[in-house]
């Protein structure tokens, strides 16, 4: 027999018994998504910076401009960021936030200012889109940094002068990024969205199996589940759950994405009762708010590595735990 037609037999007779069950393949829990490098993001920085200081200032005469530039990796978290001497402090918090409107979307700031300005061509399709997502910039000067493949591995925002300044700098360093090729980036594990499905399903099915310490009956539950960006892969919730608890179980969720932690944990280190003397007190009025009591858990992969996170919410915080590890358990 040829060796292809060998190879090919030894594979049908694997594969048989699913093929026979009438089994399809099943996706892979965890999957990998390319970010930017911390040294990548400082050389970016520094490009920008460079580019920055040839450049002729559109507000002073005379005057180079002064930026503030911070590069975001694919969680949109700062990787790098710096300021000239004597930039405008207000600056600060266009940068970021134009770093992460470009985050967002994958889109340059300037393009999302076309597409909500009610005097554009566009006609303003995303009209008052600067309210979302805990308020955006959508004036240029933030672009998104993307690999070979188009990919979004990070962001760059800069502000600090005229905007088509703005988005010059920013624009030198995603040319910064070009130039490192596939030095730019590196690979970081999460939950695929089938393995954020695993997760829900098997959190919902312990839920319908598990006895309300609240009601006379089972209990309903508001279940989310993040990867390692942070944002939504699956959720669910079941019939007659506490419409409150749909807020709660996403902070949960989001609390031990933020710190790779159980919500529990963060919890017992946050209050004065406890016998860790509440070295991270208030912590709670961080991130936008968070919740810290039990719910909420991180999820890794075998080889220990953070790819997401699960809350629940709609019982005790010992049924919100007991339905989040079912979740987590699923995945192991």
């Amino acid at each position: 027999m040829p060796r292809r037609l060998a190879a090919l037999a030894a594979l049908l007779l694997l594969c048989a018994p699913a093929l026979r069950a009438g089994e399809e393949p099943k996706p892979p829990l965890f999957t990998q998504v390319s970010t930017l490098t911390r040294e990548a993001a400082e050389k970016i920085v520094e490009e920008a910076q460079k580019k920055a200081e040839k450049t002729e200032s559109g507000v002073y005469k005379g005057q180079k401009c002064k930026m503030h530039v911070y590069v975001l990796g694919r969680e949109g978290t700062l990787l790098a960021g710096s300021q000239a001497v004597g930039a405008w402090p207000g600056s600060a918090d266009i940068a970021m936030k134009k770093a992460r409107t470009s985050w967002c979307f994958n889109l340059a700031t300037r393009a999302l200012g076309e597409l909500s300005r009610t005097d554009g061509k566009a006609g303003a399709p995303l009209y008052g889109i600067e309210h979302s997502n805990g308020e955006l910039i959508t004036f240029p000067g933030g672009l998104p940094i993307v690999n070979e493949a188009g990919a979004l591995i990070g962001s760059i925002g800069v502000s600090g002068d005229t905007v088509d300044n703005d988005e010059a700098v920013a624009q030198a360093g995603v040319e910064k990024a070009k130039d490192l090729g596939k030095n730019a980036a590196q690979a970081v594990p999460t939950l695929s969205s089938y393995g954020a499905g695993v997760a829900l399903h098997a959190a919902l099915k312990k839920a319908a199996a598990t006895d309300s310490d609240v009601t006379k009956t089972k209990v309903k539950m508001h279940i989310y589940v993040l990867g390692a960006e942070g944002t939504v892969l699956a959720a669910g919730q079941q019939d007659d759950a506490w419409p409150g608890s749909a807020d709660i179980a996403h902070r949960k969720a989001r609390t031990s994405w933020c710190f790779k932690l159980p919500t529990g944990v963060i919890g017992d280190l946050s209050r004065l009762d406890k016998e860790a003397k509440a070295p991270l007190y208030r912590i709670e009025h961080s991130n936008g708010g968070l919740i810290t009591f039990p719910g909420g858990l991180p999820i890794f992969d075998a080889q220990g590595r953070f790819v997401g996170a699960i809350g629940v919410s709609g019982d005790s915080i010992a049924k919100d735990h007991e339905v989040a590890q079912a979740g987590v358990d699923a995945l192991k």
